[in-house]
């Protein structure tokens, strides 16, 4: 269900909101039942969501007892939330000391969401995101941030925040969506008896009004905060964006898709060839694009890695480009390949990243949200017959060009800048902020702030009564996992595994080889030649060609290296996997155009130089994002071989391998090139190679004729002699600084694999933590977004996490405290019940057809079997309270651990001012 939520100013009242209603209701008084769900249930998802005019809360599950307890739920929290204030400075904006109980210790702001936007506005493309709203929407509610700007948050009232509920979360402004073989009529019922038949009909005008269209363009520059003493030269993004037309309308929507498919979509494409090939930057900018999630959609072009100065010249090639093709006309073959790559979409029926039925919502809700027929926008053919008729009457998307982009005034020239002193203002702002509320404090005043704050504290302490929530019991569980059905089939000296499932007449093919025999150096280059693979040219071609091949041909390639664990050992395989997609009507250009890229590469200094370029300022501008992972693989780096080479291939390892690639010159990139041809050849052999494909039935003895030719096209297996593993880092305690005003941080633990008896009882204690106490002391004490205890029963790891955190030395003490937590208190029977619930959905994930084959290939060579996974899941049921207990003493209370964090440098200076010890290795990401 969602909500149309219109914000009017900064505040996030939306966004807030959406936590406080799920900090209990009228039926489920309880103090966070949303958390509490998601360990009472199997869902397959489960989150809510804010977007720039809408709020929404969605679920999936396979279970029809988990269905009705979640719809029951949500329908309750939504329209008849407690909304109390305590929760409403919990989860959003309050006052409270440094220490909650001294008065004297300082002023502070704290909240969940009020830290969770500083993490989330510190990127370049929220920055980018902030200017298209601003520059393009003057008056509307894209100008405002729908999330909160942390320096707008404390302005937001209790009053306010109910006042907003009260008129935007009413039936009359509600939208509703349900997919899957549940009985529609039985939940149209729940949906009308707990909550429609229980209010009258109101008129709500959530609408908004269409922007007034400007008479000539306009600039605007926005900073992002970036690390003092680095190079910023080059680290702007210049985009020029346009609003054009309305989202609602589903045919002119998709021609604007299929335009921007042409314009951008891959390496030919003419828009974005005209700007890498410019050489003022280095990648397409943040907000490149077509973009329905405005009621009326922006068009962006533009580029990333650029310095300031050189944005106008930016904007000058967008336009050039645009004009030269509108005149030239637009090649049709390019339209064709963005035809074929929208019905591959409609086509497909994954549920990788996001669940398939989701993905229709999202897909429908520009009609649905802004007045449009939501059915008919899911009729793709008809849209595109009209699309193909327009077409076939001529120079169709030239005069689209000219009138929605060329000819279209109101257009927006944007330049997002690095400001190595924006932090600083903004920390230094708010200080000045607290010190003028606090010098107007009363005696009664802070009493009153302490009061409020111990009052919140015993309310997250104190145990909560669960009964009023519906829950699962563990007797709900299926114990059996999915018979994958395969066939394998010898291709000249290849393995072929055949993975038959009804995919809707799509092919999914993996070629993966070992690639433990390439050197430490070799492997550090994996992440480069796994771009270039699919980014170059091949067999005479070059990459614009193979570009037009692959769009044209498939649904995509890609390539990575990937570690994948051992159930049984304390080992790894060390994969090189090229996975692609394609209808089962192109499977020959297909395997023709994968063959060509793995037997005849052909890398060019100069596209490779724009590669590099590409991957080092993508990664430099995602860094606030990637915070999280950066300190789990570089912690997991100093426990294990496995760990350091993921840090190397994913982490820090690999940025700085990057960052010196950078460096190079076209020049000198002779030696590299070479060495790229290397891996090629030791990673594609004909003995080594394994060719994974998941496909319908029919489709298995045409492919297993064409992969015949791929595999012919490889030299045969040589003798190849795996050098050692890669050795973990030292375990010092390691801190990273980074331009984010939060920190990230980790605590992990060498434990056990799948297969031994103690890890079902490690998952379940992981779940137990995160839900009994993480949650508790993480974020609603601490204000971090997240704080999570994670078992690695693959990789023989546990950690202690903390996500957008305003806290370091707290949170390190707070990992502490968890150990103890277990050992110290008693273990509530219904705690345990609900984590056993979760590990057993952690152990059995939702999977469409393209993931089971692929699945079901890696647990094949890595040991995770359907039955070594039925035994995993039989031993989670039988998990006690004594073993919580003993796998605790066993593994953490005198095991070694390492610890690393990634946080801001005020943050890690503050920490280690604190507790000098705390890290012994202090250094700039």
């Amino acid at each position: 269900m969602f909500f149309p939520t219109p914000p009017t100013d900064s505040t996030g009242v939306a966004h807030i909101l959406e936590h406080v209603v799920l900090a209990g209701s009228q039926r489920f008084p309880v103090r966070d039942p949303f958390f509490s769900m998601t360990r009472r249930s199997l869902a397959t998802f489960m989150n809510a969501l804010t977007g720039s005019d809408w709020t929404m809360y969605l679920f999936s599950t396979r279970n029809a007892k988990d269905f009705k307890n979640l719809l029951d739920v949500y329908l309750d929290a939504t329209f008849f939330p407690k909304l109390s204030e305590d929760s409403f400075k919990q989860e959003g904006i309050r006052f409270e000391f440094e220490e909650p109980a001294d008065p004297n210790s300082g002023l502070r702001y704290k909240g969940v969401v009020f830290n969770e936007m500083k993490g989330a506005l510190a990127t370049p493309g929220a920055a980018v995101d902030r200017a298209v709203g601003k520059a393009l929407f003057p008056g509307l509610p894209y100008a405002y941030v729908s999330g909160g700007d942390p320096q707008d948050i404390p302005n937001l009232t209790w009053d306010h925040l109910k006042q907003f509920h009260a008129r935007h979360y009413h039936p009359s402004n509600a939208h509703f969506y349900t997919y899957g073989n549940q009985s529609l009529e039985t939940t149209l019922e729940t949906i009308e008896r707990s909550a429609l038949s229980r209010f009258q009909r109101i008129e709500v005008d959530s609408s908004i009004p269409d922007v007034k269209r400007f008479a000539q363009p306009t600039a605007a520059v926005e900073p992002y905060p970036a690390v003092a003493g680095e190079d910023n030269e080059p680290k702007a993004e210049a985009l020029t964006a346009w609003v054009t037309v309305p989202s609602a309308d589903s045919f002119r929507a998709l021609a604007m898709k299929v335009l921007s498919e042409v314009l951008l979509s891959n390496a030919g494409s003419p828009l974005r060839k005209a700007l890498i090939d410019s050489g003022l930057g280095s990648a397409l900018a943040d907000g490149s694009g077509f973009h329905d999630d405005y009621k009326e959609a922006v068009f962006g072009a533009g580029l990333k890695g650029v310095a300031a100065e050189d944005a106008e010249k930016v904007q000058q090639v967008v336009l050039e480009t645009l004009d030269r093709v509108a005149d030239r006309g637009v090649d049709a073959s390019q339209v064709d390949a963005a035809i074929h790559h929208l019905e591959f979409e409609k086509r497909e029926r994954s549920n990788a990243g996001l669940p398939y039925a989701l993905r229709i919502l999202f897909a429908s809700m520009p009609a649905y949200l802004y007045g449009g027929d939501p059915l008919s926008s899911m009729d793709f053919d008809a849209d595109l017959e009209h699309l193909e008729q327009a077409r076939a009457e001529g120079r169709f998307f030239e005069n689209l060009i000219r009138a929605e982009l060329l000819d279209n005034q109101h257009r927006a020239l944007l330049t997002v800048v690095p400001d190595t002193e924006l932090e600083e203002r903004h920390r230094q702002a708010e200080l000045d902020r607290l010190a003028a509320a606090e010098s107007k404090l009363s005696g009664q005043d802070k009493k009153k702030i302490v009061e409020d704050a111990l009052r919140l504290k015993a309310d997250q302490e104190a145990k909560q009564d669960l009964e009023a929530l519906p829950t699962l019991e563990l007797t709900d569980i299926p114990m059996k996992f999915e018979d994958v059905p395969s066939r394998d089939v010898n291709v000249r000296r290849a393995t072929v595994e055949f993975y038959p499932q009804p995919t809707n007449g799509i092919t999914y093919l993996d070629l993966r080889t070992d690639f433990s025999a390439l050197s430490t150096e070799q492997k550090d280059l994996l992440p480069l030649f796994s771009r270039a693979l699919t980014q170059s040219g091949a067999a005479g071609q070059d990459y614009v060609q193979i570009a037009a091949r692959i769009a044209a041909h498939t649904g995509g390639v890609g390539a990575a290296a990937q570690v994948q664990s051992l159930a049984a050992n304390d080992d790894y395989l060390q994969s090189f996997v090229v996975s692609g997609r394609a209808l089962d009507r192109n499977a020959q250009p297909f395997i023709e155009l994968l063959t060509d890229l793995v037997a005849r590469l052909e890398v060019e200094p100069r596209r490779l130089k724009e590669v590099i370029a590409e991957i080092s300022t993508r990664l430099e501008t995602s860094i606030a994002g990637l915070g999280f992972q950066f300190a789990l693989l570089r912690a997991h780096s100093k426990l294990s071989s496995e760990g350091a080479i993921n840090d190397r291939l994913q982490g820090i390892g690999m940025l700085h391998t990057m960052r010196g690639l950078a460096r190079l010159a076209e020049k000198d990139l002779g030696p590299v090139i070479a060495r790229l041809d290397e891996i090629r050849k030791v990673l594609f052999r004909s003995g080594a190679l394994r060719i994974v494909v998941t496909c319908e039935e029919a489709m298995i003895q045409p492919l297993e004729e064409l992969l015949t030719g791929l595999v012919g096209a490889l030299p045969p297996d040589g003798a190849h002699v795996a050098p050692a593993k890669v050795a973990p880092l030292e375990t010092a305690p390691e801190a990273r600084t980074a331009p984010v005003p939060v920190a990230f941080n980790v605590r992990i633990f060498k434990t056990v694999r799948f297969v031994h008896p103690d890890a079902p009882a490690l998952l379940v204690l992981a779940n137990y933590l995160r839900d009994t106490f993480l949650h508790r002391e993480l974020r609603e004490k601490g204000g971090a977004y997240g704080g999570y205890a994670q078992a690695g029963v693959a990789s023989g790891t546990f950690y202690f996490g903390s996500y957008r955190d305003p806290n370091i030395t707290r949170t390190y003490d707070v990992f502490d405290q968890a150990v103890r937590w277990v050992t110290d208190h008693e273990i509530d029977p219904e705690n345990l019940k609900e984590a056993i619930l979760g590990a057993c959905g952690d152990v059995d994930p939702l999977e469409s057809p393209d993931i089971k084959g692929r699945r079901e290939a890696t647990n094949r060579s890595t040991g995770f079997t359907r039955e070594a996974r039925e035994r995993f899941k039989q031993r989670l049921l039988k998990v006690s309270a004594d073993d919580l207990r003993r796998v605790t003493h066993s593994y953490f209370m005198a095991a070694p651990a390492v610890q690393t964090t990634v946080a801001g440098a005020d943050l890690i200076e503050e920490a280690r001012r604190e507790r000098p010890e705390l890290f012994q290795v202090v250094a700039p990401l």
